[in-house]
């Protein structure tokens, strides 16, 4: 009997941790990394190539050296292609975690499960 109920113990483990894996839970998804990275002004190998377009936080120079030193509170995000609710959904829960962040998200088309695999 012993047997039998840690065998059912390790599979329902070994089914939970599967099923952890596919939902998202805390994790971060890329766009939401990104959009961290960028709004709170962390150095990350992985924005290291995007870019800011403010033009408070220019010097008065004539090599346009950027100043930055206030995180952002009002975030645009556009995804050039397929967006997803599951982007949406993360960036919304990281804005609740981060009083005073206002993010707004768009994409070129935004994709149910069902209109993506039509697709396919």
């Amino acid at each position: 009997m012993s047997n039998m109920f840690k065998y059912v113990k390790q599979s329902s483990k070994f089914m939970m941790e599967g099923v952890k894996s596919l939902v998202v839970g805390h994790r971060k998804l890329p766009v939401t990394r990104i959009v961290d990275c960028l709004s709170e002004l962390k150095q990350n190998p992985e924005t290291d190539n995007f870019m800011t377009l403010d033009p408070k936080i220019y010097r008065k120079t004539e090599n346009l050296v950027p100043v930055m030193k206030n995180t952002f509170n009002d975030v645009y995000v556009f995804v050039v292609g397929g967006g997803s609710y599951v982007e949406y959904q993360n960036l919304m829960t990281y804005a609740d975690q981060h009083q005073g962040k206002r993010i707004v998200y768009g994409s070129s088309e935004l994709l149910t499960s069902s209109d993506f695999l039509d697709q396919l």
